[in-house]
């Protein structure tokens, strides 16, 4: 990071010019690169949260208590649920949105830090492979907008607003509670300790909100999805985000760990703390099965803005020990827009998981045949998506738990699958058969191995 020199008014003014055209064009190819992937990948998944929170976003408002969800994310019902009706396309378009104004202050984050090169850091954003294709209602993108919102009040020595802001952290992402104590110690280096007890204004005014709910003083923690079993979706070893972590970063990675060391050897800790707290939170996560972690790199697109900055000044660094030209970061960002999508193509497959490809068929069968004259009890969000069921209408879409098909046994139809319904919820397709449905139509694969069964109470 740079040290700040004077400029004439003739320089500022002519610098300001190019500066803010690169940065105009920046944006419209980020634009333009986020419309492509969106069309790419518009039927793809990551996994059923994806549909998930889209439909908690796009029924909040006949489900007012979806809006303070904690799985669903308050923060990211809240901006979501405005468009989320209108359809999946308004949905998408809102958060290309949303990602080009997390690039745009990572932008200027990095003209506050004095960056050199800081024009061309809104690729170094969205070109991450993770972040590329983010163009979905993930809380990932969502988390990392707040997140340099923080940033960009801290450094500007706003820091009870910054505080304020992080405060609501947690109600885009669980990690946001981590963040919380990353923060804490930030405010006490600065000795700021009456800004202190305002970290906690966020999750005081959430648990209120959940009171007001359900007369629970403690709602908060009564309801708080991530405790109880380890290992829920696995784990794996220490090591696991060190393998994954070229993919996640594409190839910026030389330049990001240049600018690690670097940084952390001047004793700059602002920005190589929060990557390393953070990385070594998902490590000890996922190594011990903790708060239901499922290993996904999509986790790192949260501090995205944080591995553009360290990457940036890395390859600023190089690019002044070299003497390298401005075109070469122009031909270096090419071929990381150029390669991304083919790193991208690791993590998220162009097709649909078979799993999915399943429901899709499964949900074609279901609606060809017309069977809605019953209650429906499905474990699937993607077949939900597909239908534009409002699956949070108990009466005529009971939970798939194992009381609801007892209960509904005389008549119902059942989306049974040998993923959620059958491992998420413990009910078995010999425990519906044993309770008098009938099968109509199944639908298996082999590699992975995948059921899906079509009942119907006799």
């Amino acid at each position: 990071m740079d040290d700040i020199r004077e400029y004439s008014p003739i320089e500022v003014k002519s610098r300001n010019k190019s500066l803010n055209v690169t940065v105009l064009i920046s944006m419209a190819v980020c634009l333009i690169i986020l419309i492509i992937s969106w069309f790419y990948y518009q039927d793809i998944h990551f996994d059923d949260d994806f549909y998930k929170h889209y439909l908690m976003t796009k029924f909040a408002w006949s489900h007012h208590s979806l809006f303070i969800d904690i799985w669903g994310r308050p923060i990211v019902t809240a901006l979501l649920a405005p468009v989320a009706p209108l359809g999946i396309i308004p949905t998408k378009l809102l958060i290309i949105i949303l990602t080009l104004l997390c690039s745009f202050l990572t932008f200027k984050t990095a003209q506050i830090l004095n960056l050199k090169y800081a024009e061309y850091i809104i690729p170094f954003v969205v070109c991450q492979p993770c972040f590329f294709i983010s163009a979905k209602p993930i809380t990932e993108m969502v988390f990392a907008l707040l997140l340099i919102i923080c940033l960009l009040y801290f450094l500007r020595k706003k820091y009870l607003i910054s505080a304020v802001i992080c405060s609501f952290l947690p109600m885009a992402r669980p990690e946001g509670f981590f963040v919380l104590i990353f923060w804490l110690v930030l405010l006490i280096s600065k000795r700021k300790y009456k800004i202190l007890p305002l970290l906690g204004t966020g999750i005081v005014i959430w648990n209120l909100l959940g009171y007001f709910q359900s007369s629970d003083v403690l709602w908060l923690y009564h309801n708080f999805p991530w405790l109880g079993k380890l290992g829920f979706y696995g784990s794996g070893s220490i090591f696991y985000y060190v393998l994954l972590f070229p993919f996640i970063t594409g190839i910026l990675l030389p330049f990001f760990l240049i600018g690690l060391v670097y940084l952390t050897v001047k004793r700059n800790f602002l920005f190589t703390g929060i990557f390393i707290y953070f990385f070594i939170l998902h490590t000890i996560l996922w190594k011990f099965g903790l708060f239901r972690s499922a290993g996904y790199a999509r986790y790192f697109v949260c501090v995205a803005p944080i591995i553009a900055i360290i990457a940036l000044d890395g390859y600023g660094l190089i690019g002044k020990l070299l003497k390298l030209k401005k075109s070469v970061i122009i031909v270096f960002i090419v071929l990381f827009i150029i390669s991304s999508p083919l790193v991208s193509s690791v993590i998220q497959p162009s097709q649909l998981a078979s799993e999915h490809k399943l429901i899709k068929t499964a949900y074609q069968y279901y609606k060809q045949n017309q069977i809605y004259d019953r209650p429906l009890i499905c474990a699937s969000d993607y077949f939900y998506y597909l239908a534009g069921y409002d699956c949070f209408n108990k009466e005529q879409f009971p939970s798939p738990s194992f009381e609801n098909v007892r209960k509904y046994a005389q008549n119902s139809v059942i989306i049974w699958d040998s993923k959620f319904f059958a491992k998420e919820y413990n009910v078995t397709s010999q425990t519906i058969y044993g309770l008098g449905y009938k099968k109509v139509a199944s639908f298996n694969t082999e590699n992975p191995a995948y059921s899906v069964i079509i009942f119907i109470s006799q």
